[in-house]
């Protein structure tokens, strides 16, 4: 049915001016499009153009060819490469701008812009460090996958940004002050930045809820968090060269998954990792000099009465752990229903395990001395 409607819409707007497609409010038939595009014929009628073809293709698009179409709302250009290598000019009325492998970000005119969503994945600029004036209403920005990406815009210039992209920036090199203080930043995506290192000192976006470092080989130290954020909920440090988190993690209050796995730097965590109390998900693995897991301290908080309370999935394969007496104390991750310990060096385990209800799975493959001493008759596996 659905499907049927839009034929019907598409239908519809191929009536208005069939000999004209200029005088359209919409444009996404190839042959229409590129006659519109090529020779700069579209007027103030055109609201949304988008162009999809099937394999790459090369057409022509001048600089003034959206000049005139002054009530713009929607352009995406898939697959779309521009023989002029120029600047384009673009009105201020568009809401939406999708071109991925543009050569180059758009001119808008003075003024405020009404811009939401800026997506230019795979294109090849360098920086972007006085594009973003007036743009008050931006939420959206994708940069991925621009591989001469060498800075990142001051995020003062647009307040309402609630999603930035930078995955795979490859020489990206340092993070903007401006991300650490946002209001209304709500995931920073800079998976796979290899040569990112510098970030900002402290970190007080209040609405920030995922932040993905996964893969950046040179980021060593997470910032500070000296007031406690009730935003972020995922934190992904995969990969990445830290040594060791900040004894303020604890303020991360609403955090539910803190992913760490193959931090080979790594060597511990912080005790106040226990005031964590919505962690669900800990993953650890693969950190080959992660020798020490702390032990609860108990709270001075009287309200504290458990340490990780939340925790269902504590993941440590692959680390050098000797020993886990932190498994010891019961008051800890009492709601813990799956614990991996494959590829350490552990001679026994506690047998408060025995205690724990929720338990349900423990892994301790390849620690033959440790499977050996122990078994949970209720585990799915050993």
């Amino acid at each position: 049915m659905h499907y049927l409607i839009q034929l019907m819409g598409m239908d519809i707007v191929n009536q208005e001016c069939r000999d004209d497609p200029w005088r359209r409010s919409r444009l996404w038939l190839y042959d229409d499009v590129l006659d519109v595009l090529s020779h700069d014929m579209g007027d103030c009628t055109v609201k949304a153009i988008v162009l999809e073809p099937l394999e790459p293709t090369e057409i022509y698009i001048g600089p003034d060819a959206f000049t005139k179409m002054r009530r713009l709302r929607l352009l995406i250009l898939r697959n779309v490469h521009n023989s002029f290598q120029g600047s384009i000019c673009i009105p201020n009325q568009l809401r939406w701008f999708e071109w991925p492998g543009a050569p180059s970000i758009p001119e808008f005119s003075s003024g405020p812009k009404k811009l939401v969503g800026l997506g230019m994945s795979k294109s090849s600029i360098t920086t972007v460090a006085k594009q973003f004036k007036d743009f008050q209403q931006l939420k959206y920005i994708n940069l991925s996958y621009c591989e001469s990406l060498v800075s990142m815009p001051d995020l003062s210039c647009t307040p309402n940004l609630e999603e930035l992209d930078l995955r795979y920036c490859k020489k990206l090199v340092e993070v903007h002050e401006s991300v650490a203080y946002h209001d209304k930043l709500q995931e920073l995506k800079l998976t796979g930045c290899s040569k990112l290192s510098v970030f900002p000192k402290v970190l007080k976006s209040k609405h920030l809820q995922a932040l993905y470092l996964d893969g950046c080989k040179k980021f060593e130290r997470f910032p500070d968090i000296p007031n406690e954020l009730e935003g972020l909920e995922e934190l992904w440090l995969l990969g990445t060269a830290i040594k060791e988190l900040p004894a303020s993690i604890e303020n991360l209050v609403s955090l539910e998954s803190l992913f760490l796995d193959n931090c080979n730097n790594l060597t511990s965590l912080p005790s106040s990792i226990y005031n964590l109390q919505n962690l669900e998900s800990l993953g650890i693995r693969g950190c080959t000099n992660f020798t020490r897991f702390p032990k609860y301290e108990d709270s001075l908080d009287p309200r504290m009465k458990t340490g990780l309370s939340s925790l269902g999935s504590l993941r440590l394969e692959g680390c050098s752990l000797s020993e886990v007496e932190f498994l010891e104390n019961l008051s800890c991750f009492p709601f813990l229903r799956q614990l991996r310990l494959t590829g350490n060096n552990i001679t026994g385990l506690p047998t408060s395990l025995n205690k724990r209800a929720h338990l349900s799975h423990l892994i301790v493959r390849g620690d033959s001395r440790a499977s050996a001493k122990y078994q949970l008759s209720f585990c799915g596996w050993l």
